[in-house]
C-alpha cells in the first residue's frame, strides 16, 4: 500500500479517535521491537489508558480480515510505558484495535474493537 494512502488512513483514524473523545498522548510509541500506533486517554473515563493498534487493509472483496493482536507485545509495551510515563497508581488499561478497509481513493470502512484482547 502506498505511503501516502497509509498516511491518510492513519490521519483519518486519529481524527476518528479524537472525535470520539480520545486524547492522543503518543503516536507510534515503541519500546525495543514492540510498537503501538496510539496511546490515549478515553474521555468516557479519564482513569483509562488505551493502547490502540491499527490495521490497514486494501479491498480484496473479502471484507475485513480476522483481527490478530500480539498480547505479549502489547502487554510489554504497557508495562514499559507505565514505568516511564506515569506517576499515578490507580487507573485502568485497555487495548483497542482499529482497522480501516480502504475501498477506493476516497472511500473506506472503519471498525473499532474496544477491549480487543478480551475473550468473547
Amino acid at each position: 500500500m502506498e505511503a501516502t494512502i497509509q498516511a491518510k488512513v492513519m490521519s483519518g483514524i486519529k481524527t476518528y479517535l479524537e472525535r470520539r473523545g480520545f486524547e492522543i498522548l503518543e503516536e507510534g510509541w515503541a519500546h525495543g521491537s514492540d510498537s503501538v500506533d496510539f496511546i490515549a486517554r478515553d474521555d468516557e473515563d479519564e482513569s483509562t489508558l488505551v493502547f490502540i493498534s491499527c490495521g490497514i487493509t486494501g479491498n480484496t472483496g473479502d471484507g475485513f480480515p480476522e483481527d490478530r493482536l500480539d498480547r505479549d507485545s502489547l502487554e510489554r509495551l504497557a508495562v514499559a510505558y507505565l514505568a516511564e510515563h506515569t506517576e499515578e497508581a490507580d487507573f485502568m488499561i485497555r487495548f483497542d484495535y482499529v482497522n480501516m478497509l480502504v475501498i477506493g481513493e476516497s472511500k473506506a470502512l472503519l471498525r473499532h474493537h474496544r477491549n480487543a484482547l478480551c475473550a468473547f
